[in-house]
């Protein structure tokens, strides 16, 4: 499958060894020019002028047809331009106007040098005698760069640090991150959830954002008024960041055009459960200058076969906890009003055979435990969408005692209302690439029981919660894109009843391991911590 070409891949930037600037022995502490250089800047809030230091010398081999000093002129795209012309050795500085705020690129032209730069390319073309002293191209030598400053004085460029002249640290100081983040940023979906789970994290960086709504098709309802005030149709920044599933790629040149992806850093935002990414879905990564993912265990997968960066940047976890207490939530909700009450929260639409809440059933059916002790809530939505799925899961808990089905779809304020009415959840799926309903109930400090596998295990384990034992299966047949012959992991149903029985009988453990599950989340997944890491890697892109 061919994609139009919206742009290639952005390549970096020459910041730290401009093209056409040259050291030497001659004055150490300073650079020179051939004949042209070119300095980059990126976006930043430089001011309207820069000032280009340097100093002539006289180079104590030159001719005396070489000792006539060369003029400079600096030309900024989208400024203004100035020309040097020096009548003596000394200190000289060169104001220039730019574009302020946008990133720019200082083009430096040395004049005068027609002549010695002719007789260089000859020396060493013919290889003449005579003229191979003029291939050290000493007049061009005695006019030096020394720095590049802003007009206040901060300095760009230093021309004595061969390594890295361009100041990285000024760049983090002016730089002003800005990003199109498009997905169903009002969906109530997993998908549509990690759109604004990267909201939070901008919003907490300081990093402005553009949230555009994807013009896909989408199966979920769209009910989630969290930022529809902030919804655009535009997207004015230099990336866009995607939140999509890799084979809607192809709709979206037809959906928003190619204007919305040319010029632009165009990065995929995927999750993905399995340790191999499709082969099938191997082109739509040629889409995209590189991919995040929300795991590990996702990059993984995704980085062996992909042509572009593939880097890790997991959800930010933060929402309003509820005040409302357990008793008076559970009676909002319809649940049993005592007891200690397991939840199993799934989408039809991601696929029960995955989810796997025939496993967290079955546990609860092991573990003996029934009302008033404990009960079972089993959240579900888009029954109707899979009603083969749902017949399936009806059977499977009739008959159970202390099981309550929910089954219709409920507002992200009341999903968060029902992850704290219930005292632990259980996640027996048999992969997650990342598993929000995990880390957003160890955020509200309830233990978690759930498969030791893939993308969860990477923040849950012993010490913050229930981790269940494992094997490795072979998938027989194709559940949706999960592929026949693929692998994921089957839990050890027993080994989860067995930790279903200690939560609901010994509290202080079930307390622990909760307060501990959300010093995890809160540590690793808070917006503040997850948008640094976006603040970096938007500095990097500059």
């Amino acid at each position: 499958m061919a994609f139009p070409a919206h742009r290639p891949p952005a390549g970096r930037r020459h910041y730290h060894r401009p093209p056409g600037i040259y050291w030497d022995d001659f004055h150490t502490e300073s650079a020179w020019l051939r004949d042209q250089g070119r300095l980059h800047l990126p976006a930043m809030d430089l001011g309207a002028v820069l000032v280009l230091k340097g100093e002539c010398l006289l180079h104590p081999e030159a001719l005396a047809s070489e000792r006539t000093l060369p003029t400079l002129t600096v030309t900024a795209e989208g400024g203004g331009s100035a020309t040097l012309r020096p009548e003596a050795t000394g200190a000289w500085e060169l104001r220039v106007s730019v574009a302020a705020g946008r990133g720019t690129t200082l083009r430096l032209a040395l004049g005068g040098v027609v002549l010695s730069n002719f007789l260089a390319w000859m020396g060493r073309i013919t290889g003449i005698g005579a003229l191979q002293r003029f291939r050290a191209q000493r007049k061009n030598r005695q006019l030096r760069l020394r720095t590049l400053e802003t007009a206040g004085g901060e300095v760009v460029f230093d021309f004595s640090r061969r390594d890295a002249p361009f100041s990285a640290d000024l760049h983090r100081k002016h730089f002003k991150p800005a990003i199109n983040i498009v997905g169903f940023l009002s969906a109530d979906l997993g998908i549509g959830e990690s759109a604004r789970c990267m909201v939070r994290a901008a919003d907490a960086a300081g990093i402005e954002t553009a949230l555009v709504p994807l013009r896909l098709a989408c199966r979920n309802r769209d009910g989630d008024p969290t930022y529809a005030a902030r919804l655009a149709q535009d997207n004015p920044h230099p990336v866009n960041v995607i939140h999509v599933d890799p084979p809607a790629t192809r709709d979206l040149v037809h959906h928003h055009g190619r204007a919305f992806f040319r010029g632009r850093r165009n990065v995929g935002f995927f999750a993905w459960e399995l340790t191999d990414f499709p082969d099938a879905w191997t082109p739509y990564l040629d889409f995209y200058d590189e991919i995040w993912c929300p795991s590990e265990f996702t990059r993984k997968a995704i980085e062996p076969k992909s042509p572009v960066p593939v880097l890790h940047f997991p959800h930010a976890i933060s929402f309003q906890r509820l005040e409302e207490d357990v008793p008076s939530l559970r009676r909002r909700l319809g649940l049993p009003g005592e007891g200690f009450l397991f939840l199993s929260i799934f989408d039809l639409n991601s696929y029960a055979a995955r989810k796997n809440p025939a496993a967290a059933i079955e546990a609860f059916r092991r573990s003996g435990l029934r009302p008033p002790e404990a009960g079972l809530v089993v959240k579900l939505q888009n029954a109707a969408l899979n009603p083969g799925d749902h017949a399936a899961l009806q059977a499977t808990v009739s008959g159970l005692q202390g099981v309550t089905l929910i089954e219709e779809t409920l507002s992200r304020a009341d999903t968060y209302a029902l992850e704290a009415a219930c005292d632990c959840l259980v996640s027996l799926h048999r992969s997650e690439g990342f598993g929000l309903a995990v880390a957003e109930c160890m955020y509200l400090g309830r233990p978690v029981i759930a498969t030791d596998w893939s993308a969860t295990a990477e923040y849950l384990d012993a010490s913050n919660g229930c981790p269940v034992g494992y094997r490795l299966v072979t998938l027989d047949r194709n559940h949706g894109p999960y592929a026949r012959g693929a692998t994921w992991a089957e839990a050890d149903i027993d080994d989860a009843a067995a930790s279903m029985q200690r939560l609901a009988r010994d509290s202080s453990l079930a307390s622990r391991l909760g307060a501990a599950g959300r010093r995890t989340i809160e540590g690793r997944f808070s917006p503040s911590v997850v948008g640094a890491m976006y603040r970096r890697r938007l500095e990097n892109l500059g």
